[in-house]
């Protein structure tokens, strides 16, 4: 501190000169820097979180078990059996114990979308269609396979007696959590899977990445029926 005559004079440090910052603004920026390590901290809580709620969105499946006994492969027909129910649904239980449809073409992959005139599935109509979808699936080797299903309406799935994934409301396409089977015994398994379209456009596509495999469709190959 310097004096010009009986008057002391502050000196202001060469960092603060011409900040432009009043005295006020540069004591809330000085609070703002120390509670950085908080805020870094708080992040990082909220991250993990967020990490644990996507972990939880994701479903694990045990206790599946094979067809016993297997069906011999000489006597099984390409694709998945499907009959359909031609009225308007609003809800997947709705297909419950249903009888008295009409069979349709065998269904050779799910790999299926429409536009709102496009064919629902195998059928020739464009909406107001439930299907029960029946086979098997071949599950070829030991590990985690995990599945992916799209649909536009509702759709329930089953896979060797376990339910794994239901959306069972009028909804836009959209695809299920990732679901992972486990697998310690290969073979055929059962598949069922029930889904209808009310109207406008419809979806009904099963991904999958087979164990040290990589995403894709599941393919015709492992479809098959009685």
């Amino acid at each position: 501190m310097a004096s010009v005559g009986s008057h002391p004079v502050h000196k202001t440090p060469l960092s603060r000169q011409n900040d432009g910052f009043s005295p006020k603004r540069r004591s809330a920026m000085k609070l703002f820097d120390s509670t950085r390590p908080l805020r870094r901290f708080a992040a990082t809580l909220l991250a993990g979180a967020f990490c644990l709620v996507s972990f939880a969105g994701a479903a694990k499946f045990t206790g599946g078990r094979p067809v016993d006994p297997q069906p011999d492969a000489g006597t099984l027909k390409a694709g998945l059996a499907v009959t359909y129910f031609f009225r308007y649904f609003d809800h997947i239980d709705e297909l419950d114990g249903l009888s008295g449809g009409e069979a349709g073409e065998p269904i050779e992959q799910l790999d299926h979308v429409a536009f709102e005139d496009g064919k629902v599935l195998t059928t020739d109509r464009p909406m107001g269609v439930g299907a029960h979808i029946r086979g098997f699936i071949h599950l070829e080797s030991v590990g985690e396979y995990t599945f992916k299903l799209q649909s536009n309406d509702g759709v329930k799935l089953s896979v060797g007696g376990i339910q794994m994934h239901a959306d069972p409301e009028i909804h836009a396409a959209r695809w299920s959590p990732d679901m992972t089977y486990e697998v310690s015994s290969p073979g055929w398994y059962d598949f069922t899977l029930d889904y209808y379209q009310r109207k406008g456009t419809s979806a009904l596509r099963l991904k999958w990445v087979r164990p040290d495999g990589e995403e894709e469709i599941v393919p015709p190959v492992s479809f098959a029926h009685p």
